[in-house]
């Protein structure tokens, strides 16, 4: 897949925690135009109309997580909008937007300083008007639940009256944005209250329209037909004479890029597809096998062939030479699928040389560059209208489906219905890279770590969404992050082994410290056992530079009271992150408390304690639930999840081979406690995900003394390491 995304707009947005991005602001020459019973647009996050209402664009993904909510707030609180009139929608893809992406925890971490700002902008022109139409000065009107009144004389105006009877004339340069003092936290009176989800009633009364609702006029049905392998596969010739027999077929699509069949319903159009013969050439990949990834990332491993160093601190040759003890692990996880609820679906339209495309994407931006840059078209000419995400975790970060639908919506020459099958989804999905990762530690002869040394062998996304998501080494940062962990230790080293292998892979939720943590809060719980000191205090020795780790670490453990007695193969384990970025973490700590059944290697979690810093927090109750939904994404990848390959492709294909967390498998528990803070905010949808894994192996070994060091925790992998400690 390519892109013409450019990696600087990329990096300059995601390198920004608020101040300082301006992509979205047309302040300026564009404001002002607002008068008569036009709506007012100070920018490209509201519209403000004669009637009041305020409308906040949201062009983030709404797929479950309360974005949309969470963002109209930041704008609310600064805008000074009475929370009854705001609204929320989700525009076209459109180039005065900025950059369109959802994903790293990253929605209200980098845009929190931008919506407010622009907030704040807009409500300063609207007093500014309102002053003008008294002929008031402004520095005697103030503006409070969209009323904007003077002071002197008490009269008021709304802010539907003074869009609908005020010339609005203020300017703003983005440096008078930058200049703009915000509210103190403690001025709020929007942010951080406990307000209902504005997506959640039509969620509820069905009105809400997913990607897979979408329709247009004169639409067909389309499928595609994939090759055996994952990748590698290529057509060499397609007999269509059968699928031509289907009633409602329409029109077979065979080129260098796909093959697919058009028919009048869905069902036709599997019929159809189902009837066509093809031959394939299976290409490189036949032979590959979870077996054979394996093998290969250990033997690289060892050697250390191909290993970039990616984060290094001090000497770790001469602090390994120099221990008293040095001691090695290898933890390895296995490939995760996505598994979002919604499958995979476009509604394509070509017309006059424009596609229109319906659907929900997590990153409207590289798809609009992928589409233009393979239909060799210009941007202009490519409008993703968005649609609510039946569930993301990143798999709709990538534009396969849409680029698809687009392709056969030409060739067609009417608009199409593509859906992928859960079955065929699971197998063209975009998996988290199975990762192997050696760790060496030096302890002095008091048990204090002096050295760390980690090698890290796995596949890199980015690459293959081009060389622009690469760092000058090569690298995918993102595919990294999390093995640079926080801890003071005075020689550190980060190897990164890069390697392909047939199997696509992409960012899930949680992205690298899903797995990098898992190592990383695993090994340091060994180095504890082996220096025979308890693992909360061992952590805390290590943390006196980042104490609002250290706080959340104590909070988790005080709740889950840490060090007292457990019954009989019960145990506790716990995990401290700065998930999930190093630049813009959330910090947070869990414990879990777990039962292993020593017969069955069967585990089930009791409890999880969590507590968070996230900052400052804009909507609690958003807070509350999407952490507790990473935590349960997290025991769900820790305990059960995982994709096998065979002959080049994931062996699972549904819901009953590849398992997920279970209603009945919920623990009693799930406690999260909020710090409160005055911080910028930072995200809070992957940070608990990457918690769960490390603690719940940390739990096995306090319950059992066994160490599980593969991911999932499957009861077969518990049992062995039960019996290999016997």
């Amino acid at each position: 897949m390519t892109t013409e995304l450019n990696r600087r707009d990329f990096l300059k947005t995601s390198a920004a925690t608020g101040v300082g991005m301006t992509l979205w602001f047309t302040f300026g020459d564009g404001l002002g135009l607002a008068s008569g019973a036009s709506a007012f647009e100070p920018n490209a996050s509201m519209t403000i109309r004669p009637d009041g209402l305020v409308t906040v664009h949201i062009t983030k993904a709404e797929m479950g997580q309360g974005v949309g909510t969470a963002l109209a707030q930041i704008v609310a609180e600064e805008l000074e909008a009475d929370w009854k009139d705001i609204r929320v929608d989700y525009p076209t893809s459109d180039p005065k937007y900025g950059l369109m992406i959802t994903g790293g925890s990253w929605s209200v971490n980098w845009t929190f300083d931008t919506l407010s700002r622009a907030g704040a902008a807009a409500r300063m022109a609207l007093v500014d008007a309102a002053a003008q139409y008294w002929k008031a000065p402004a520095e005697e009107c103030a503006a409070s639940r969209s009323v904007v009144r003077h002071l002197p004389t008490g009269r008021s105006i709304s802010y539907g009256d003074i869009v609908a009877k005020a010339p609005i004339t203020k300017k703003f340069s983005e440096d008078d944005l930058k200049k703009i003092t915000l509210k103190k936290p403690s001025e709020y009176r929007v942010v951080g209250q406990w307000t209902q989800r504005l997506d959640i009633p039509e969620k509820t009364n069905g009105r809400a329209k997913f990607g897979i609702d979408a329709f247009v006029a004169n639409m067909v049905y389309a499928k595609t037909a994939y090759p055996p392998t994952r990748e590698g596969g290529k057509h060499t010739a397609v007999d269509d004479s059968q699928a031509r027999k289907v009633k409602g077929w329409v029109k077979t699509i065979v080129n260098d890029q796909l093959v697919a069949v058009v028919a009048t319903s869905y069902e036709s159009a599997v019929k159809a597809r189902d009837a066509l013969k093809i031959t394939w050439a299976p290409g490189p990949n036949t032979g590959v096998s979870t077996e054979s990834i394996f093998r290969d990332f250990a033997a690289k491993a060892k050697d250390g062939a191909g290993a970039i160093e990616w984060s290094k601190a001090g000497d770790v040759k001469a602090g390994l030479a120099g221990a008293a003890r040095v001691y090695e692990a290898t933890y390895t996880t296995d490939y995760v699928a996505h598994m979002q609820l919604e499958p995979m679906n476009c509604v394509a339209r070509f017309e006059g040389g424009v596609y229109d495309l319906y659907t929900g994407s997590q990153f409207q931006t590289l798809a609009m560059g992928t589409l233009a840059a393979v239909l060799k078209t210009d941007q202009k000419n490519i409008r993703i209208h968005q649609h609510y995400l039946g569930g993301g975790f990143g798999r709709r970060l990538d534009a396969d489906i849409i680029l698809e639908a687009a392709i056969i919506a030409r060739e067609a020459g009417r608009p199409v219905k593509l859906i992928r099958s859960r079955e065929e989804d699971l197998r063209r999905d975009f998996y988290r890279s199975a990762t192997l990762q050696t760790l060496r530690g030096g302890l002095d002869a008091s048990g204090k770590i002096t050295a760390w040394d980690n090698v890290i062998v796995a596949s890199h996304p980015g690459t293959r969404w081009g060389p622009d998501f690469v760092n000058k080494q090569g690298l995918d940062d993102f595919a990294l992050n999390g093995a640079d962990h926080v801890y003071s230790i005075p020689n550190q080293s980060v190897r990164a082994i890069r390697t392909e292998t047939g199997i696509s892979v992409g960012y899930v939720r949680a992205v690298a410290p899903n797995y990098t943590f898992f190592a990383v809060e695993t090994f340091i719980d060994e180095l504890a056992s082996l220096s025979k000191t308890d693992p909360l205090a061992f952590r805390l020795s290590m943390l006196g530079d980042q104490p609002r780790l250290a706080n959340v670490l104590r909070i988790a453990a005080q709740r889950a009271g840490w060090g007292t007695p457990l019954p009989p193969n019960v145990g506790r384990g716990l995990a401290c992150v700065s998930a999930q970025e190093k630049k813009t973490p959330t910090w947070t700590a869990s414990v879990v408390q777990a039962r292993v059944d020593p017969a069955t290697g069967r585990v089930r979690v009791e409890k999880i304690i969590c507590a968070v810093d996230c900052g400052i927090v804009v909507n609690p109750d958003g807070v509350r639930s999407q952490v507790e939904g990473s935590l349960l994404f997290g025991l769900s990848n820790a305990l059960k999840e995982r994709g096998t390959v065979a002959n080049g492709a994931l062996v699972q294909s549904n819901f009953h081979d590849y398992q997920v967390l279970r209603m009945n498998e919920v623990p009693d528990v799930v406690e999260v406690n909020v710090v409160q803070s005055a911080e910028y905010p930072t995200g809070v949808g992957e940070p608990g995900v990457t918690t769960i894994a490390p603690a719940l192996s940390n739990a096995i070994f306090a319950a059992t003394g066994a160490r599980v060091r593969s991911v999932p925790l499957l009861p077969e992998r518990v049992l062995k390491a039960i019996s290999d400690k016997a």
